[in-house]
């Protein structure tokens, strides 16, 4: 008897992870960072489109430390950028959990040279220090009446460390949220975090070939 292709998704995984892996892996679609990584496939020949690929992913990691340098040292605030930073902050932990954990590449171990590690771990602390930076500026500048500052300059410098200090689960300086917007968005900092310092970090350190 013939079987469906529904059964045997059915039969071998049920249906909570094929529904929960068709979302994550169509999710990527919606990562602009595919589109530099299209691009700059185009214009290379097939032997060199991993590096290229890399390259790609350099270049928008640069323009997106400068998107939030720039609105930033300028105080631009508005509902647009503030939904474009929540965006580059969800993708920025989507996009190293795709590449670092869920990919059928991330997956095999075989091939991990030592640079492949170290560029590993040089990513993971960029993705971590550009959540925090960003999560600096929504409070200072889109969720700053959430926070109590206890007195002190609402100033980049405040924000930042308040960011890092909330991302560990610590305090700084006695500034808190005062609402429950506030407390909201500080556990959503300290959850990124969570995931950050836990699952992906522990997938970052794979056995590598002592050959290699």
């Amino acid at each position: 008897m013939k079987i469906s292709h529904i059964e045997i998704i059915i039969k071998g995984n049920g249906f909570i992870y094929p529904f929960l892996k068709f979302i994550i892996d169509k999710i990527k679609y919606l990562n602009l960072v595919e589109l530099f990584k299209c691009i700059a496939k185009t214009m290379v020949s097939q032997k060199k489109v991993v590096a290229a690929s890399r390259i790609a992913v350099d270049i928008f990691i640069i323009l997106k430390w400068l998107f939030i340098i720039f609105i930033w040292y300028f105080g631009y605030s508005n509902l647009f950028l503030s939904i474009l930073v929540w965006y580059l902050i969800i993708t920025n932990l989507y996009t190293y959990f795709y590449y670092h954990i869920w990919s059928d590449e991330a997956l095999k171990t075989d091939n991990f040279t030592k640079d492949r590690i170290r560029r590993r771990f040089v990513n993971l602390i960029i993705a971590f220090a550009y959540s925090i930076f960003c999560f600096a500026y929504l409070f200072q500048f889109v969720y700053f009446l959430d926070i109590d500052w206890n007195s002190k300059n609402i100033s980049w410098i405040n924000s930042v460390m308040f960011s890092f200090n909330n991302s560990l689960g610590g305090s700084y300086s006695n500034i808190s949220p005062q609402t429950d917007l506030g407390s909201f968005i500080c556990g959503i900092e300290l959850f990124i975090t969570f995931i950050f310092a836990t699952l992906i970090l522990s997938r970052s350190i794979p056995q590598t070939d002592s050959e290699k």
